[in-house]
């Protein structure tokens, strides 16, 4: 589970409570890429004094924002990593620790349905030699 950052606000109880609830969701690689990107988020709102159980819809869209401008992170991870808020704020709302959630409403970013990567990478191929070695 990660720790709720440092300079969290003063509801770190009930936030650490929150996140628990929604990682105990999960387990193995997912659980860890989840924490991971969930861990992101709430760095993001310490580093902004926002507590996240206080967020608005600007707050997540400005998250979004970020990854995007600061982070220049493509529309896929962008989307994975707001589809990890979205799932925290529902996981908050089923357990009544927030009426709403505020990332209800925030739009994801437009992913391609098709890669623009038009084979494997040198590492994938690599990997698929080595594979069928």
């Amino acid at each position: 589970m990660p720790s709720v950052p440092p300079r969290c606000p003063p509801n770190s109880a009930a936030l650490q409570t929150a996140v628990s609830a929604y990682l105990g969701r999960y387990r193995g690689a997912t659980r860890q890429h989840t924490e991971s990107d969930l861990r992101i988020f709430l760095t993001w709102c310490a580093d902004q004094e926002l507590n996240p159980l206080t967020a608005r819809r600007v707050d997540i869209e400005r998250y979004v924002r970020w990854l995007q401008d600061v982070r220049c992170y493509q529309p896929s991870t962008v989307s994975r990593r707001l589809s990890v808020v979205i799932g925290f704020y529902r996981v908050c709302v089923i357990d009544q620790a927030l009426p709403h959630s505020p990332a209800d409403y925030v739009r994801r970013p437009l992913v391609p349905p098709e890669s623009p990567t038009l084979g494997l990478g040198h590492l994938q191929f690599e990997a698929l030699i080595t594979t069928a070695r």
